[in-house]
């Protein structure tokens, strides 16, 4: 008899840890509030800086037509693009962000905790800034 007492008190168990649900993506560890900020930091000032620098080149494009503006704005506009995914990951990750975002559905949810959470779209950006200064 105590037997059937310790199954039924493991299967009881088991139903609520399963009735959950396993994300499709694992949870990163959260992070502390001191890297989350000098991330936000980061991302912020680097945005603010990369658009300055795209803006001035774009505009020095169309008046003075140089082709070493043109690689130059591009570089930019790719530190730009990872400087923004950053800051967007990195907002995600504050203390007190929902850890789901249900009302885009399941496969919503999956796309913006691969792309964000995981800092696919900051990570691509950054390699492509990398491999662009490669080939000049």
């Amino acid at each position: 008899m105590n037997i059937t007492e310790e199954v039924d008190i493991w299967a009881d168990e088991n139903a609520e840890s399963t009735s959950q649900g396993s994300p499709a993506f694992p949870q990163r560890p959260p992070l502390s509030i001191p890297t989350v900020l000098v991330g936000l930091v980061t991302g912020v000032t680097g945005m603010c800086g990369n658009a300055l620098v795209f803006a001035v080149l774009v505009y020095a494009r169309r008046q003075f037509g140089h082709n070493v503006n043109t690689l130059m704005a591009n570089q930019s506009a790719m530190d730009l693009c990872a400087c923004i995914f950053l800051t967007i990951s990195f907002c995600l990750t504050f203390p007190g962000a929902p850890q789901n975002y249900m009302e885009l559905g399941q496969v919503g949810n999956n796309i913006v905790c691969f792309l964000f959470r995981n800092r696919v779209l900051s990570i691509a950006s950054m390699n492509a800034a990398k491999i662009g200064l490669v080939g000049l």
